[in-house]
């Protein structure tokens, strides 16, 4: 499992796709009812996108960029971080309950939250009226809102927050970040077109997507 970034290039069209997906089992009686099973709580994504210009001229290399990704992932073999443009930025609000000191980072779907896997560095706000404990050095001023300092906080690469001490009972903590699409590519095939000298396109690339950790 790689952490390489899958490369957009200043060709990528308008046309990219997300198609979320789940695994569900119909079974289908001699009455016509039906018996169905779930086999996944969070979706997989088919995401197609393509290149309209991959140059190899004038110092660029676009092409051997693309190819050569795909190259060292042995195609469908090795997975890899897409950074979905426009799909890609989570803010979560957490509630303290005085001992919890462990969280999950997700991305807001309307009404439903879906966990996060692959996180980058982020920022914390807290309320103005967080951390009233016994030792004064957990206060950290008096504005609406406040920047926690990063000793106090982790977040690793799996989405998991880990504060130094607990919030309080009733106190809340937001955490905005970037956030990845794991990846692997449908095929083990991946087609360019030379439709000019030095210039090259990739009409569709194929990938299975997962906000997991695995795909």
């Amino acid at each position: 499992m790689s952490d390489a970034i899958f490369p957009l290039l200043p060709g990528l069209t308008w046309n990219l796709t997300k198609t979320p997906m789940f695994n569900t089992k119909v079974m289908t009686s001699v009455n016509g009812q039906e018996l169905r099973a779930s086999f996944q709580a969070v979706p997989k994504y088919a995401i197609s996108l393509g290149f309209e210009f991959l140059r190899q001229r004038g110092g660029k290399t676009e092409l051997d960029q693309l190819e050569a990704f795909f190259y060292e992932r042995r195609g469908a073999f090795d997975s890899f971080l897409l950074l979905m443009p426009d799909d890609n930025q989570f803010s979560c609000t957490f509630v303290g309950d005085g001992s919890t000191t462990t969280y999950q980072v997700y991305k807001k779907l309307f009404n439903s939250v879906i966990p996060l896997s692959n996180t980058l560095p982020f920022s914390l706000i807290v309320d103005a009226s967080m951390w009233k404990q016994a030792s004064s050095t957990l206060m950290w001023g008096t504005a609406s809102n406040l920047m926690w300092p990063s000793s106090n906080m982790q977040l690793d690469s799996k989405g998991m927050l880990t504060l130094a001490t607990p919030l309080e009972a009733g106190k809340t903590l937001s955490v905005t970040g970037t956030y990845y699409y794991r990846c692997r590519f449908k095929d083990d095939e991946q087609q360019y077109t030379n439709f000019m000298a030095n210039l090259w396109e990739a009409k569709k690339i194929e990938m299975v997507a997962s906000l997991g950790s695995k795909v």
